[in-house]
């Protein structure tokens, strides 16, 4: 490209030069006139094709040749830059940046949206990590789970059958927590993506069957759900990734309601936003505890599950334009309220 470039300079410089030569060739000329035999005098045009002019055309085409490969030079270097740092990132990270602040616009556009690529890789990558990172911890203990009571059983001197019932229900405990872990990184790792798929939905209708699906184990505790929604209320969300943010939720408020209360879900909606809003009756989130609560792996003092289910909720408000918030507006031990906003 510089080659190229070069030549389209050299032409551009020199060709202006070959035309002021032609133009003092045509000035630069000695006219004579002779009378011979009374016949009227005659005039004689003799053109100089030496001195001056000529050296300085012959002189000025190595500096026009000179001067237009520095420019080339010049003009590609950016280019070359990028190219530089493309090479660098793909033999070490993704941490560097081509950061072109000066030169053509063209191409300092070009750098900076090569820049952004990178920041999205480098997002990218470093959420992939932390998902193997945090997938091997979370199934560690179940898969270990799996492996020694298999180890137990198997050891046992005498086996009767009731010994192997119990080492199939500690088999099918861990292989259901690891089940549970599994979706919950799956749906996490979505969230973090940013990968939904809007159509149209009806939340209200959503909501009422995650409700029905958990009142099973709302009833085992005495606890009641109570639904306050509009008949309809259609937005454009994700919806299976919506019901499971709701189900979070529930499962939450359920398990931290006192037997004998009720848990209320209630949908509001004040366009472009909707919102689910979850309260229970329990022991409520002290304020200092209120930030961490969305947290990975927090799961505060002496809290059951996994420590993935409200941020999942988090992941996937946020991909939907929205947000999840937490209060507990009675004094303590009067339950918390989460509120789930999303953008229809």
């Amino acid at each position: 490209m510089r080659v190229r470039l070069a030549a389209l300079g050299f032409v551009a410089i020199y060709v202006p030069v070959l035309l002021l030569f032609g133009v003092v060739l045509a000035t630069d000329t000695e006219i004579t006139s002779s009378v011979e035999n009374g016949q009227p005098p005659a005039v004689v045009s003799d053109v100089n094709l030496s001195g001056w002019p000529l050296g300085t055309l012959i002189a000025l085409a190595p500096v026009a040749a000179a001067v237009a490969w520095w420019w080339a030079g010049r003009a590609v270097r950016p280019l070359h830059r990028v190219r530089a740092v493309a090479e660098d990132i793909e033999a070490t990270d993704l941490g560097r940046r081509i950061g072109l602040d000066h030169g053509p616009s063209e191409v300092t556009a070009l750098a900076a949206s090569f820049d952004a690529m990178l920041d999205r890789l480098q997002v990218a990558a470093e959420t992939q990590r932390r998902l193997i990172e945090e997938t091997s911890h979370e199934l560690r203990l179940p898969l270990s789970v799996l492996m020694t009571n298999a180890e137990v059983v198997l050891a046992h001197p005498a086996p009767t059958e009731e010994i192997y019932r119990q080492g199939l229900e500690r088999s099918r405990a861990a292989a259901d927590r690891l089940q549970r872990t599994i979706e919950e990184l799956l749906v996490d790792a979505r969230g973090r993506a940013r990968t939904i798929t809007r159509s149209p939905t009806d939340l209200a209708a959503a909501v009422r069957d995650v409700v029905a699906d958990a009142r099973l184990l709302a009833a085992a505790r005495r606890v009641h759900i109570v639904v306050s929604a509009p008949d309809t209320v259609v937005c454009r969300v994700d919806e299976s990734t919506v019901r499971r943010a709701v189900s979070n939720l529930l499962d939450n408020a359920v398990r931290h309601a006192p037997p004998g209360s009720a848990v209320d879900v209630r949908i509001e909606r004040a366009a472009p936003m909707v919102s689910v809003v979850v309260a229970d009756h329990g022991t409520g989130v002290p304020p200092e505890q209120q930030r961490r609560i969305f947290e990975r792996f927090w799961r505060g003092d002496a809290r059951p599950g996994h420590g993935l289910g409200l941020p999942i909720v988090s992941q996937i408000a946020q991909a939907h334009g929205g947000g999840i918030t937490v209060t507990s507006p009675g004094p303590a031990g009067d339950g918390a309220v989460f509120r789930l906003t999303l953008r229809s």
